[in-house]
C-alpha cells in the first residue's frame, strides 16, 4: 500500500562558498564520502550518466542523472538494489551575497515524512559542516 503524499521536508542551509564551491563537494567522489558517511558518489554528472555509490570497495547503491544546471540544481534517483525503494534528490544551490544557499528536496514514495528527515538531516549537517570547516582539497574559489 502506497502511503499518502506528506509535505516533503526541505532542508536549507547558508554556506560562505560559491555555488561553484557547493558544485565540486556535490558532484566528487571525495566530496560525496565526507558527508554521506563514507558512500562515495562517481559520475560523469551529466544528463542520463549513471552513478554509482561504493562504501569502501563494495557498491551499495546505483542511479541515473535526471537534471543537471550547473552550479545550481542538480537532481537523481539512486537504489541500494534492483528490489530496493528509489530515492528521488534534488540539490539547489543559490548565490547569495558572497556564498549561497543550499537546499536538498527528498523524495522517497513510500516513506513518511519524518523518517526522510531522520535519514537526512545527518547528511546535511555533515555537509554544512564540511562547508564550513574550510578544507583545502575542495577550493576552487
Amino acid at each position: 500500500m502506497r502511503l499518502q503524499p506528506e509535505s516533503r521536508p526541505v532542508f536549507k542551509f547558508g554556506s560562505t562558498r560559491c555555488p561553484e564551491t557547493v558544485w565540486t563537494v556535490l558532484t566528487t567522489l571525495e566530496g560525496t564520502r565526507r558527508f554521506m558517511f563514507g558512500i562515495g558518489l562517481e559520475s560523469t554528472w551529466e544528463l542520463g550518466a549513471t552513478i554509482t555509490g561504493s562504501l569502501a570497495d563494495f557498491e551499495v547503491a546505483s542511479g541515473e542523472v535526471l537534471y543537471v544546471e550547473f552550479p545550481n540544481r542538480l537532481s537523481y534517483v539512486l537504489a541500494a538494489g534492483p528490489e530496493q525503494p528509489e530515492v528521488y534528490v534534488t540539490w539547489e544551490v543559490r548565490a547569495c551575497g558572497t556564498g549561497a544557499i543550499v537546499g536538498l528536496y527528498v523524495d522517497e514514495p513510500d516513506t513518511s515524512a519524518g523518517e526522510v528527515e531522520s535519514c537526512w538531516q545527518p547528511v546535511v549537517t555533515a555537509l554544512q559542516t564540511l562547508l564550513s570547516d574550510n578544507p583545502s582539497w575542495y577550493e576552487h574559489e
